[in-house]
């Protein structure tokens, strides 16, 4: 790397002033620096595990960068072996993604899969995702500073298993961090992150030695001439496929609106048309009833007119029986007369 004489020579990670161009942030300085400061790793790791610095015997980056031969699209995640029994992947997320959730799942599962063809399963180390985020990835969870995410039984809440998981320090959310956090200075360390000027950088660096010497470095590749045009190159390809994304998904969203737009007036249309057919059911079905009501009515007068006639009917029947008695009483008594005369005479 060339040093930039102007600059380097005058001013120091102490005497430095004003706003640091090339942050913790910036994803390319993150590795460089972590890869280059065992003690400030150290440190991160165990604020991330909350474990003590001594329970850290060996930490080794599997992934360290060459500044001399990255690119704009070196992977800038680290990955760790800690005590040569555990992997972790460490990632920072300065940009919106969408896809997060199923990208840092699939991240997780190629860390997880860490041994050869024919191995002993195991021999399969514990890995853990650990996201540094200051977005919104879980936009349908509630605010959390840090969350950890494992494998648990639905109902029970029974922990599956502990060797497999993602753990999200959100930057954004210091002010819910627990005591937990605080003693195990993730806070101090999403500080470090947010540090965007030298005044904060040293005041949270004071009696601090190794993040004095982070200190130190993110100085040397703000004030090297061909670190800062990796940086700066690196920068501009995240923005650009950051914007590139952004404007995909706008597209995409703009399209499945025209195409909802298009869909919702084509059922509307089909609704009406519908409800036109429904409606001419519904006059036939209402002249239907008009005329069955008037049939019925007709029935029931028919009805009453042949109970009538079957009334009158009987009536008559009734009269014709009486009739015939009194014909049969007068045929007798007129034979009866009858007889009577021939006896007289």
């Amino acid at each position: 790397m060339s040093k930039s004489k102007d600059n380097s020579q005058k001013l120091t990670y102490e005497t430095a002033t004003g706003e640091i161009e090339f942050t913790l942030m910036s994803d390319m300085m993150f590795h460089y620096v972590m890869q280059k400061s065992e003690k400030a790793l150290t440190g991160l790791v165990c604020a991330l595990k909350g474990i003590a610095p001594d329970a850290v015997k060996k930490l080794i980056v599997v992934n360290p960068i060459d500044l001399n031969s990255a690119g704009k699209e070196t992977i800038m995640d680290i990955k760790l072996t800690l005590n040569n029994n555990e992997v972790l992947n460490i990632e920072l997320q300065v940009y919106p993604d969408k896809y997060w959730i199923p990208r840092s799942i699939l991240y997780l599962c190629r860390a997880y899969d860490n041994i050869e063809s024919g191995d002993n399963y195991s021999l399969i180390k514990p890995t853990t995702l650990f996201c540094i985020t200051d977005q919104e990835l879980l936009p349908n969870t509630g605010a959390e500073f840090y969350a950890k995410y494992r494998l648990t039984n639905l109902k029970s809440h029974h922990l599956y298993t502990d060797k497999f998981g993602i753990n999200v320090l959100q930057l954004n959310h210091t002010d819910i961090a627990t005591q937990e956090d605080i003693s195990n200075n993730l806070v101090y360390w999403a500080n470090l992150f947010k540090a965007t000027t030298w005044e904060e950088f040293k005041n949270l660096a004071k009696n601090h030695p190794d993040i004095e010497e982070v200190g130190n470095l993110i100085f040397e590749l703000n004030y090297d001439n061909q670190a800062k045009e990796l940086l700066e190159g690196q920068r501009r390809y995240r923005e650009q496929m950051n914007t590139q994304y952004v404007a995909g998904y706008t597209d995409a969203e703009e399209k499945y609106e025209l195409e909802r737009a298009k869909d919702k007036a084509a059922l509307a249309e089909k609704d009406s048309k519908l409800a036109e057919k429904d409606s001419t059911i519904a006059e036939k079905d209402s002249t239907i009833a008009e005329k069955d009501a008037t049939i019925a009515e007709k029935d029931s007068k028919l009805a009453e007119k042949n109970t009538a006639i079957v009334e009158k009917d009987a009536t008559i029947a009734e009269l014709r029986a009486e009739l015939e008695k009194y014909k049969t009483s007068a045929n007798i008594i007129e034979k009866n007369i009858l007889i009577s005369r021939r006896y007289k005479f």
